[in-house]
């Protein structure tokens, strides 16, 4: 395995987002038109689209074209028929996405984070009705209270700073090399220069799918009890795994449920995987809201299980992010057995993640960090100790920080209770920022827990051909061609390419490509960069614990957080910027 930070000393030039911004490849400039159907989206063309004045020229970016995300203030009354007022100029209104669900999500989430508001058309009085589209509106609404625009007086309650506040639901992508028939166009493969012509290709299976069905002759790594690791370090590690969520594997403790109607379950009370049905009921309640208020096309994930197998049952190819949570949980098994999984899932099987949902569930797992280092009553068994992202989107403008306040935000309160957060740097093969690992440049307090953006090595530790790159990318971890777990109960609809009749005897037959029932993969990608470099430093924080009483997990409280993170980075070469 291979892993290391890299040091502001080290040499890597100074980041200059006005010239590498527009000389580094876009990124994202073309999805499947079934992907942007099924999730109501729309990539931004910014030769296509309106600006406002005073605001910055946008890049190209995925996002919903019904939702804003939106502070709850701005939501209600006496903001909200301001606001409307504005977007009825495009023909367009505000159903505010805090509608409560079927338990009201509201009540379990913070009052100032921005939540997804819907667009709708209004009534025109006879004329056609406008096609709701997200930057519209958000142009719309800058436009109004630009910096240097005269203040209309019906305005006033509207000003500059609120816009700034207002920004895109971004559709993310996870960062794992998928290749057709999982994602046509993929900017792995094709879409950008600097791997067109296809020597990508050499991290993709004949089949053009990043995954390729493997064995493996070893059994799962030596997990001890729960009580051993009480004894040497204070408690479990917690690596909170925002995904797909997981399926059925024996290396996992996660097996397919025997209660009617359910899908999974976790084998064992401490199995290495376990899930949060509150957090993640919580997280759907925040989405469902969304789909109450008129967010026709969101799907709201429902449980923390990796499902469908397919989109399409009909052809039955398996899904491009089907086995993603999976894999990434068997990379920690492999590292650090003494570890718990906490899977979240976040991530549609295609491969999508809503913004909307990200933020939810960060600020979830900072309600539960909280509760955890309540002075009054702690409750280490609730603690997370790093919080694993395999996905990310373009901004499309960052240097404006105030356009991804909303992330950053839901992140910064993570950092400040001591929590880690790591994040893969993205497969475009480019230096323009990948969020959220691009917030690893973000100035952040002398003395506080960063956020680190990892990109992928090959084994050879060389860096990927697909990983991007940058002064913001602060750590490498082996990505490319990585082995791990995936689910034994998967097998798609592809065949073996070539099968010869047995005489006697049973057949023989080529690789079937999908069929994963062996329950072990190659994959590649940042994807599996992440959690790999999160393992490692979870492993040093074992270590810094067993030595140092001062450093036991036991400790909750922030302040005892934040100096075991730090103190596991710095014992594995990280140097504060």
């Amino acid at each position: 395995m291979k892993c290391y930070f890299v040091s502001p000393d080290d040499g890597e030039p100074p980041y200059r987002p006005d010239i590498e911004d527009q000389e580094s490849g876009p990124g994202i400039t073309s999805l499947p038109r079934a992907l942007l159907a099924r999730h109501g989206a729309r990539v931004l063309d910014p030769t296509a689209v309106p600006t406002a004045d005073g605001w910055p020229t946008p890049r190209p970016t995925v996002y919903r074209a019904r939702t804003l995300l939106i502070p709850p203030r701005l939501q209600r009354e006496p903001y909200l028929p301001v606001i409307n007022d504005v977007l009825a100029r495009v023909g367009m209104g505000l159903a505010p996405g805090t509608a409560p669900g079927p338990r009201g999500a509201q009540d379990r989430r913070p009052e100032a984070a921005p939540v997804a508001a819907v667009l709708t058309a209004i009534d025109r009085h006879g004329q056609p009705p406008v096609v709701v589209d997200a930057w519209t509106a958000l142009t719309t609404l800058r436009a109004a209270a630009g910096p240097d625009r005269p203040r209309e007086p019906e305005l006033e309650l509207f000003d500059h700073q609120d816009a700034s506040q207002i920004s895109l639901e971004h559709l993310m992508l996870g960062a794992a090399i998928m290749g057709s028939p999982a994602v046509d166009g993929s900017p792995a493969v094709d879409g950008s220069p600097a791997v067109d012509g296809s020597p990508a290709m050499s991290y993709l299976s004949v089949t053009g799918d990043g995954r390729i069905p493997v064995e493996v002759y070893a059994d799962a790594p030596y997990r001890p009890s729960a009580g051993e690791c009480a004894v040497r370090y204070g408690r479990r590690p917690v690596i909170a795994v925002l995904d797909t969520g997981v399926r059925a594997h024996s290396w996992l403790d996660v097996t397919p449920a025997t209660a009617p109607g359910a899908h999974y379950e976790t084998a064992v009370p401490d199995g290495f995987v376990q899930v949060d049905p509150v957090l993640q009921q919580a997280i759907w309640e925040s989405s469902q809201a969304s789909a109450y208020a008129g967010d026709r096309d969101r799907r709201p994930i429902g449980h923390p299980w990796d499902m469908p197998v397919t989109e399409d049952p009909l052809i039955g190819v398996v899904g491009s992010a089907l086995g993603h949570g999976t894999f990434i949980a068997g990379i920690v098994r492999q590292l650090v057995p003494e570890a718990t999984v906490l899977s979240v899932r976040i991530m549609h099987s295609d491969d999508v993640v809503y913004e909307g949902d990200l933020v939810a569930a960060l600020q979830q797992l900072a309600l539960r960090v909280k509760q955890a280092q309540d002075p009054e009553n702690p409750r280490p068994d609730l603690m997370v100790d790093m919080v694993s992202l395999s996905l990310g989107y373009f901004c499309e403008s960052p240097p404006d920080v105030a356009y991804t306040s909303t992330l950053k935000a839901a992140i910064d309160d993570l950092l400040d209770l001591g929590v880690i957060v790591v994040a893969a740097a993205g497969n475009y093969a480019v230096r323009r920022r990948y969020y959220p690992a691009a917030f690893a440049a973000a100035p952040r307090p002398s003395g506080t827990v960063p956020v680190i953006g990892v990109g992928a090595l090959n084994p050879n530790e060389s860096r990927a051909l697909f990983s991007d790159d940058g002064p913001w990318v602060t750590a490498w971890a082996t990505g490319a061609m990585v082995v791990s777990t995936f689910p034994t109960d998967v097998n798609g609809s592809l065949m073996p390419p070539a099968e010869v009749p047995g005489n006697p005897g049973p057949p023989r037959e080529a690789l079937d490509p999908d069929d994963f029932r062996g329950g072990f993969a190659a994959w590649s990608g940042t994807s599996f960069a992440a959690p790999a470099l999160a393992a490692w430093v979870l492993r040093a924080l074992l270590d810094g614990a067993e030595g140092d009483r001062a450093l036991s997990l036991g400790d909750s409280a922030p302040a005892a957080a934040a100096a075991r993170a730090l103190s596991a980075l710095r014992q594995r070469g990280w140097r504060e910027r």
